[in-house]
């Protein structure tokens, strides 16, 4: 497995030119990614980074390499990240972390936005397998979770709230709300659940990344990269 991921990492290489501005997501493929950089980009002085991830910042920070905010940069050329899974309609789901609102804001950012994944992770159709993980505020934490079982009773979901495991209590998110984790028994038309959990008083953001990929890099065997672009 990590062989794919150090492959999916290195077709990542191809896209950066000197002088870029790129964001870096969390993972361990961008670990590689990072190693990467440092090790094989003659001209890695003069990119410049990003990241929603405090691991991945650590990781620029040990190897000299220049980093920003979020928000003191407006735009990217580049956004590079891994997922839990994404499907053939470039919907993806990013729930492990739980950092997806900064994660989408860099999406948001970058010209491209390439996800990269070794092949077990690509799949026809996105499914229940992974949970869909809500950042909601403490005050709508019983409404979100209650209006989520009604509205998709069909799908019968099953929902934990993050608890952390430094201290009693819920885990708290970068932003100081709650993440939810939502286990359906069938996942959901991704359009209608993207906007439907959006619209939900209090839900600051989801793990569903609607059609928001550009790109996606597939490493499938040690020799093989498949690149997939959205038409």
């Amino acid at each position: 497995m990590s062989d794919l991921k150090k492959l999916a990492a290195q077709s990542a290489l191809s896209y950066l030119k000197p002088n870029s501005m790129v964001g870096l997501g969390a993972g361990s493929t961008i670990g590689y990614l990072i190693e990467l950089i440092n090790d094989e980009i003659e001209f890695k002085s003069g990119l410049k980074f990003i990241t929603p991830s405090l691991e991945t910042e650590e990781l620029l920070h040990q190897y000299g390499l220049h980093y920003s905010s979020i928000s003191q940069v407006e735009k990217l050329d580049y956004y590079f990240d891994g997922c839990d899974q994404v499907d053939e309609d470039f919907n993806a789901l990013k729930s492990g972390g739980g950092i997806h609102l900064n994660e989408k804001i860099c999406a948001s950012k970058a010209d491209e936005f390439i996800l990269l994944v070794d092949h077990h992770k690509f799949v026809p159709k996105l499914d229940a397998t992974v949970p869909l993980c809500i950042e909601v505020i403490p005050a709508s934490l019983s409404y979100a979770s209650e209006l989520i079982k009604m509205e998709y009773e069909d799908c019968q979901p099953s929902i934990t709230i993050r608890k952390s495991s430094k201290k009693t209590g819920f885990l708290r998110s970068d932003h100081g709300n709650f993440l939810m984790d939502v286990h359906f028994k069938t996942l959901p038309e991704p359009e209608e659940l993207n906007t439907k959990i959006k619209m939900i008083t209090g839900v600051v953001e989801h793990s569903l990344f609607y059609k928001m990929a550009t790109e996606i890099v597939v490493a499938e065997n040690p020799f093989k990269v498949t690149i997939l672009k959205l038409k």
